[in-house]
């Protein structure tokens, strides 16, 4: 398939990207093992090249050095005039890559998945028109244009191979890198995808370099290559490599390289690549032909609504995304109103203060006359029969000895002391709705939407990850990445919190409400108990955010499910620990720390001073007392900077790579 006038920029000359490696040495970068160690190639572009090899042999480390995903440590690798040394940036546009894992989300159809890979790839300058015959000529030309509104989830093995083939032939590359894409395929799902590739290369004259574990079907390449412990044995074709090792299939040639000493392989290899020489393109040219102008790339608006429209076509056709989004806020509202069903959030109490002093010398004559009562014998009669205060005071407490009995006890004195030294407050002073019944009921609401928050991020990377690897090679920028994600879990959050906060609040007005009175009247009156609605769904979703932001640091971090899911206890449990209601907070070390890290403890305080009716009284002991405007700078502020953190952490993530050999 050739570029037809207005494609976009044209594709470099086929001619100008032949596959050069020189003498090209990697080495482990913790134990400084040769990886790869002297192999040099010579590829010519329109070949369709299988690199074999036993396990551990390098295949895959040659993949990676070719991509630019490593750099060597001796030697050089370049695509015409390009120079790939660590670099994968050079290649965007002319090589495409597909790995083992798939590239596309299964949720959706065949049809969508290649019209947003085309969304993130092709020039911005193709038409509409132009982007769906650019998708219908590659997806007939790898065999699935019968499966366009298939969802990708429900293709065979083959079909979705090719699926991963048609979104890297979109580009038109000039180079196409397979690494293991059939190896959990059937003989003949394999059988038709090599043959499509080897078809592939020379009916549109691109190089294709395939790994692969299926010997009967490598027959199809034009060249074999063979690694065996980092050092290449065999560079030709099949026939002449059986004639070579002097085996009868291709599966013997792994059983003799057992046999005999790799150095051995390795200077055969070398008498026969003398003879071959005159075949290789002359290498002084190469560093004459200019460099190619890159490829015209999609914008980063154009990408960020890309993967903003994808994220929300994948979460709505997706059942599971579907379940979670409305079947967990559904699961927490059940059990907030079955945990609060037999609160009474209208209960009344009494706020209190210290005695004035006036008050103070009276209580203390009081006290004292009853500190004297209490001392008074029971066989002194004298003294009974004496009308003192004391004395009427003993005569009355005879008959009540459960409260003489307290009244005596050490800890009533030290209450009592505490008392009139003004520490203490119990003075009545002010009817109120007891506010802790609420406040328990805020705090279970907002613990859970800080779930919410964690599960929403934690897994929104990491569930992607090869899809992300493979784009971001592509050019795809990270800052458009995570900026969809932060708009998508916006949504998604939203869509959960607010009705899920809304249906909580109109249970319990419902149920306060029609048990005075069937009037909505009454009912407003009864919500109202819990708070203000507007502030309180604000702060509990930038806490979300905020959560949203932690989670999504560890899953761009992480390289599977099962690793992040492990970190979700140890950041609840500070959520729960530091939020201010379990312990105090009055300044230092911890306090200090949940103002920066714990959402939970801005979420409370945003919140809970408005739950007492006017004026408000913070009845708990917070410290220095906030408004909940300032509570949703705060969140926002750390909102702002775990967005950001997630943007260093994955970034740094995609440039390192585990297991990568060490940097020359």
């Amino acid at each position: 398939m050739k570029a037809a006038p207005g494609d976009g920029p044209a594709s470099p000359a086929p001619e100008r990207f032949p596959l050069l490696v020189d003498q090209l040495g990697v080495s482990a970068r913790d134990s400084g093992r040769e990886l790869l160690s002297e192999i040099t190639l010579a590829v010519k572009p329109g070949e369709f090249v299988c690199v074999l090899g036993p396990s551990g042999s390098g295949k895959t480390t040659l993949m990676r050095t070719l991509l630019g995903q490593l750099a060597p440590d001796r030697g050089e690798v370049r695509f015409g005039p390009l120079r790939v040394s660590g670099d994968a940036s050079v290649l965007r546009g002319l090589v495409g890559y597909v790995p083992q894992k798939e590239i596309v989300h299964d949720a959706l159809p065949v049809a969508r998945a290649l019209h947003y890979a085309a969304q993130l790839r092709l020039p911005p300058s193709l038409g509409g028109k132009e982007v769906a015959q650019r998708i219908g000529t590659v997806a007939r030309d790898v065999g699935i244009s019968h499966r366009l509104d298939t969802p990708v989830a429900k293709l065979s093995g083959g079909e979705s191979k090719r699926v991963s083939l048609a979104v890297e032939l979109l580009a038109l590359p000039r180079v196409l890198i397979v690494d293991e894409a059939t190896s959990s395929l059937d003989p003949a799902s394999d059988a038709r995808i090599m043959r499509l590739l080897s078809e592939y290369a020379k009916s549109h004259h691109i190089t294709v370099l395939c790994v692969t574990h299926h010997l009967e079907n490598a027959k199809l390449a034009d060249r074999l290559v063979v690694l065996a412990s980092g050092r290449l044995v065999w560079s030709g074709g099949a026939k002449e490599a059986l004639e070579h090792f002097g085996a009868a299939s291709l599966s013997d040639i792994y059983v003799l390289l057992e046999d005999l000493p790799i150095e051995q392989w390795v200077g055969l290899h070398k008498v026969f690549q003398h003879q071959q020489e005159a075949s290789r393109p002359e290498p002084a040219a190469r560093g004459q032909d200019p460099l190619p102008a890159p490829p015209e790339r999609p914008g980063w608006l154009r990408q960020f609504s890309a993967l903003l429209f994808r994220g929300l076509e994948v979460m709505v056709r997706s059942r599971r995304a579907v379940a979670f989004i409305v079947g967990v806020p559904l699961l927490m509202v059940m059990l907030a109103y079955a945990g609060f069903a037999h609160e009474d959030f209208g209960e009344k109490a009494y706020l209190t203060r210290p005695l004035e002093p006036r008050e103070i010398q009276l209580a203390g004559q009081l006290w004292g006359h009853t500190l004297d009562a209490l001392a008074l014998s029971d066989s002194d009669e004298e003294k009974h029969s004496t009308p003192t205060i004391p004395a009427q005071i003993r005569v009355f407490l005879d008959k009540e000895p459960l409260l003489k009995a307290r009244l005596g006890s050490p800890q009533t004195a030290t209450l009592a002391q505490r008392a009139l030294a003004g520490e203490l407050s119990l003075v009545p002073e002010k009817e109120i709705t007891n506010p802790w019944s609420i406040w328990k009921f805020r705090f279970t609401v907002i613990f859970g939407i800080l779930i919410l928050g964690f599960l929403a991020g934690l897994t929104e990377i990491v569930k992607e990850r090869p899809i992300l690897e493979r784009e971001s090679a592509n050019g795809v920028a990270t800052s458009a990445y995570l900026a969809s994600k932060f708009c998508l879990l916006g949504i998604v959050l939203a869509l959960q919190i607010v009705p899920a906060v809304v249906v909580v609040y109109t249970l319990f007005g419902l149920r306060d409400g029609l048990a005075d009175a069937a009037a909505w009247s009454t009912w407003f009156d009864a919500s109202a108990r819990l708070g203000e609605l507007g502030p309180f769904l604000l702060i509990s979703w930038l806490a979300a955010m905020v959560c949203a932001g932690i989670g999504l640091v560890f899953s761009g971090l992480v390289k599977s499910r099962e690793q992040v899911l492990l970190v979700l206890p140890l950041l609840i449990l500070p959520q729960l620990l530091l939020s201010g209601l379990l312990i105090r907070l009055k300044g230092g070390l911890l306090t200090t720390v949940a103002e920066t890290f714990i959402p939970a403890f801005w979420a409370f305080r945003g919140t809970i001073d408005y739950v007492v009716a006017d004026p408000p009284v913070p009845l708990y002991d917070l410290g220095s007392s906030v408004t909940r405007w300032q509570a949703a700078g705060a969140l926002s502020l750390q909102m702002l900077a775990l967005w950001t953190l997630a943007y260093l952490a994955l970034g740094f993530s995609l440039r390192q790579r585990p297991g990568s050999p060490r940097r020359g």
